[in-house]
């Protein structure tokens, strides 16, 4: 019993559509056609979400030039741990400045430091309550990890109403409800 033209056929087409998904891009083009990875959930700046590096190895952004010089040291190959230092001394310097703060909790963030990156986002949203939204994400995500479900929610319901892109909202919702199945017995 052999198979039929018909067959090998199919076979011919399954094995096409295999190897045509292997060779396709994993990541979406950037503007150039280039593969670019993307740190942000929304591309559109009007998205409501705290502006971000929008690669791997792009310079974090800041209105603040002070802060955007510290950070286009880093952007330029300075040292990370020199850098840092220096967004702390300004932080230290210009407590008010909510950009130092913002960056630094990133900062500690990036390097698992949840502590310091919560109290640096706490001190973000005293500053400025409704310009960085990003700093009630990652404030609920650090409440989720240490098992503070009720505030975890409560920054990320926050957090909700500061972003108008609905990706952004739509995948707080989601980390919210994952958040409520765990609380559950």
């Amino acid at each position: 019993m052999g198979l039929k033209r018909q067959h090998w056929i199919m076979i011919a087409a399954a094995v096409a559509v295999v190897v045509l998904l292997a060779l396709a891009p994993r990541t979406p083009s950037g503007p150039g056609g280039k593969n670019e990875t993307s740190a942000r959930i929304s591309e559109d700046p009007a998205s409501g979400s705290t502006p971000k590096a929008e690669g791997a190895g792009a310079a974090m952004v800041s209105s603040d030039p002070k802060v955007s010089a510290i950070l286009g040291e880093l952007a330029a190959g300075g040292p990370p741990m020199q850098v840092i230092v220096k967004l702390r001394d300004l932080a230290e310097a210009e407590p008010g400045n909510v950009e130092a703060q913002y960056h630094l909790g990133l900062f500690s963030w990036q390097t698992n430091q949840y502590d310091k990156a919560m109290e640096r986002f706490r001190k973000v949203i005293a500053l400025d309550a409704k310009g960085y939204p990003d700093a009630y994400a990652y404030l609920g995500q650090a409440y989720a990890s240490i098992d503070s479900m009720d505030k975890a929610v409560a920054v990320l319901e926050t957090y909700k109403t500061l972003v108008s892109d609905t990706a952004l909202a739509n995948g707080a919702d989601r980390f919210i409800q994952a958040i409520k199945n765990k609380k559950q017995p």
